[in-house]
């Protein structure tokens, strides 16, 4: 082996492998004598490390840069403080005098078959038989675009959001080689919808964006899925659906029947909407704090003011520090400055255990084409807050991280082995 780079640098990964012999991506002695520091890992971007609320370490710490999904933390801090980490979502069923029944939503994030099966039931159990038309009720929203950044692609992370949405507006559909289309979901009944979509899909399993296909009829899309699941719920239950499937909103003279409040609250949403990035929770969320603080309906720019509001209040930060035009980090709009996450850090710090694990630490990903980005904390610095924000071609977040994992500054130069 030929000698390293420097008695220091020799020393300094000596330590490194006694503290961690077993780590994955372990900075080891290179025989290239290859140096690799924080900021020749960064071309474009920012990361802070900040151990007992001081700043260790900084690079382009005040500049800033399109977090992708680590902006969920923020939309996670404000929806416990607006929301409440006990507060859960009503759904509420009403009925008129020409037996209509009305479902009216109230934008819950996590309103899924199961939901919408134990709603039915209900229903039945109050001894409902039979309806004339199906209405629902999405009028708590009154959006003209889906969430900035979203391409409307058949991904499901392009799910619009709605005040009445089922199953993250994403369907599951299987297309069989002869084209029959059938559900891919055991819990989901045949819907009419499915067989218009599956119509323009090749063979093979399918969970896509409902509103990437063309609407039919006077319904959007996300209507007509929540109408569908719910008729069709309805028959299973032998309720007989007399009418059609209408858009509307409940009179006030119409009798209330159940309201059905979800079985997550906000803190249990969180931890799904973190664990897997789902960006309609974030965004059904980002709009919920808005009707909070404005009421209904909810709309982008009443979300945006109130996020803007809380953004200044409760973590004393500008516009300039911290911009959200939507809450999941789809749109490139959105910027943050590594110190003003590590501000919002310091905050979520009592809610880290919401934040799923991964690389061994608690910590929140974001992704996008040239956007790579970490922000958590570091255990074996005592819960260190840290970020990292790159918006550059290469990926280099895992040995930025690897790095401020030894809890050395950026000025210290480590002999490495790129993996």
């Amino acid at each position: 082996m030929s000698q390293p780079a420097s008695r220091t640098a020799l020393f300094l990964t000596a330590v490194l492998f006694c503290l961690n012999p077993c780590r994955p991506g372990l900075l080891h002695a290179d025989q290239a004598g290859t140096t690799v520091t924080i900021a020749n890992q960064i071309q474009q971007g920012g990361c802070v490390l900040a151990p007992n609320g001081h700043i260790a370490v900084a690079e382009n710490s005040e500049k800033p840069f399109v977090p992708a999904s680590t902006l969920k933390i923020i939309t996670s801090l404000a929806a416990l403080d607006i929301l409440g980490p006990d507060h859960r979502f009503a759904t509420r069923i009403s009925r008129d005098q020409q037996d209509n029944l009305y479902i009216q939503g109230s934008g819950d994030p996590f309103l899924l078959t199961e939901n919408v099966t134990a709603i039915v039931q209900k229903l039945q159990e109050s001894g409902i038989q039979q309806i004339n038309n199906l209405i629902v009720d999405e009028s708590v929203y009154q959006l003209d675009s889906p969430a900035d950044g979203c391409d409307n692609t058949t991904n499901p992370y392009d799910a619009w959001n709605g005040g009445l949405a089922v199953n993250f507006n994403a369907i599951a559909i299987r297309v069989a080689p002869d084209h029959t289309v059938s559900p891919d979901d055991p819990k989901v009944p045949f819907l009419p919808m499915m067989r218009a979509i599956g119509a323009t899909l090749p063979p093979g399993h399918h969970h896509v964006n409902v509103n990437a296909f063309a609407p039919t009829g006077q319904l959007s899309n996300t209507l007509r899925y929540s109408g569908e699941l719910f008729a069709a719920l309805l028959q299973n239950q032998h309720i007989i659906v007399h009418g059609e499937i209408k858009a509307g909103q409940a009179p006030p003279e119409a009798t209330p029947i159940l309201t059905y409040w979800s079985k997550k609250t906000v803190r249990d949403i969180l931890q799904q909407c973190l664990k897997y990035s789902n960006n309609f929770i974030a965004n059904q969320l980002f709009l919920a704090c808005g009707t909070a603080r404005f009421g209904a309906p909810a709309t982008w720019d009443k979300a945006r003011a109130t996020l803007q509001a809380f953004i200044k209040v409760n973590l004393g930060l500008s516009e300039s520090e911290l911009m959200m035009v939507e809450g999941s980090g789809l749109s490139r709009r959105n910027r943050i400055t590594p110190r003003a996450m590590i501000t919002a850090l310091q905050k979520f710090a009592p809610y880290k255990e919401l934040l799923p694990i991964k690389k061994g630490f608690p910590l929140k990903s974001g992704t996008l084409t040239g956007v790579y980005c970490y922000a958590g904390y570091l255990p074996q610095q005592q819960d260190a807050p840290f970020v990292i924000l790159l918006n550059q071609t290469q990926n280099n977040r895992d040995e930025i991280l690897q790095i401020l994992a030894t809890g050395k500054d950026t000025k210290t130069i480590l002999t490495v082995k790129k993996r």
